[in-house]
């Protein structure tokens, strides 16, 4: 491997820029004419937040339904299979389902090694064979046969792998290129940047920042040996996932960031579950039963009836002082409604994808969920 321990620090710093969370573009103040460009006063936030452009799509055109790849990102993904690289899919432990990019196994080359990154965000008595089999039946459903499966975690030495992720890398590359790419929030910079704490460059070459040839994405360049490079593309969008819909300012509480701690709620019918006023679960009928959720430790869930559900939610998005109502969503009719009916006899999950999964035994009961339009829900067998 063309890499030994640092001399310095300082590699490090220099890929840690500011992206856009929607469209991936570097973000810059200087000119409105260029990607990435936000006013000065959004620019100097340390918050994270949308680039002019994906701020006028997001909150002045009507949700989209087309695919979240643009053309710049296919093709990447065809120089990628043309040069034969090592394409690095990277998901995200607590929303693996949620992360995972709907139609990229069109778009991979044949060698591709999966990461189930931010393991140390799931109880550590969540069963790592648990998490290979959900991302088995999650590639499956994309035909993707990866090399290996690898579980991760950037912002842990515990349970980091990084060492074995490297000599994966190193095994499965064959000295080609390698680019890291996933949806946004799974942790592909920290992971590069984790990496780069115990690893620096043998080569005289250094880390760029520069539109990919052929397209206006910006990507950090990493160089691995004389010869070939690591790639760190910009998150891409995923209009499945609540992370892609909310505010900035509430994400800070619905991506956690630490281990979460499952909270298990007795219910009985006619009961309802509130996350602010983005998000509902309505037990709607059924014996009582016991929910577990598996979500941020900073997102309260606020009870209520059924029947009051819906003046609840109107009372949270109109008041100021609330830290985690969405100003998008007026009324809870702009949600969308799915219903279920769970399966007797079966340990069954509820995803509502970026923002939390909730486990149950089911018993034929009727569920209804409320979240933001085009967010997927669904309905599953949590033992696989």
């Amino acid at each position: 491997m063309m890499f030994k321990k640092p001399k310095s620090s300082g590699l490090t710093a220099e890929i840690r820029v500011k992206r856009c969370y929607g469209c991936g573009a570097i973000l810059q103040d200087k000119d409105p004419d260029e990607p990435g460009y936000v006013p000065p006063e959004k620019f100097a936030s340390d918050d994270e937040v949308l680039c002019e452009r994906c701020f006028k799509l997001r909150h002045y055109s009507a949700y989209s339904k087309s695919t979240d790849f643009s053309i710049d990102y296919v093709t990447i993904l065809d120089h990628a299979k043309e040069s034969d690289a090592l394409v690095v899919y990277v998901l995200n432990a607590f929303s693996l389902y949620g992360s995972a990019l709907a139609g990229i196994g069109n778009y991979l080359p044949s060698k591709v090694l999966v990461l189930i990154n931010k393991r140390d965000l799931l109880p550590k008595s969540f069963a790592d064979d648990y998490l290979r089999k959900e991302a088995e039946d999650v590639l499956a459903k994309e035909n993707i046969k990866p090399l290996d499966i690898l579980i991760t975690s950037a912002s842990s030495s515990s349970q980091g792998n990084i060492e074995t992720l490297m000599e994966d890398i190193e095994k499965y590359r064959g000295g080609k290129d390698v680019y890291f790419i996933g949806s946004y929030q799974v942790g592909k910079s920290s992971l590069i940047n984790a990496l780069l704490f115990h690893y620096s460059n043998r080569t005289d070459k250094t880390i760029t920042t520069s539109p990919y040839p052929g397209t206006t994405l910006d990507v950090i360049s990493i160089p691995l040996d004389e010869n070939s490079s690591m790639f760190d593309t910009p998150g891409i969008y995923n209009s499945r996932s609540v992370i892609s819909v909310l505010e900035p300012e509430i994400l800070k509480y619905v991506l956690p960031r630490n281990e979460v701690r499952p909270e298990t709620y007795a219910a009985k019918e006619g009961q309802s579950f509130l996350f602010a006023n983005f998000a509902r679960l309505d037990f709607v009928k059924g014996g009582r039963t016991n929910f577990t959720f598996f979500k941020s430790n900073d997102l309260t869930i606020t009870r209520a009836k059924v029947n009051k559900a819906d003046e609840f939610m109107k009372k949270i998005g109109e008041d100021d002082s609330s830290s985690t109502r969405s100003k998008k969503i007026s009324d809870p009719s702009l949600l969308e409604l799915h219903s279920f009916h769970a399966p007797k006899g079966k340990r069954a999950v509820l995803r509502i994808y970026g923002l939390c999964f909730v486990e149950f035994d089911g018993e034929e009961q009727e569920i209804n969920v409320l979240a933001p339009q085009g967010v997927t829900v669904t309905l599953g067998d949590a033992s696989l």
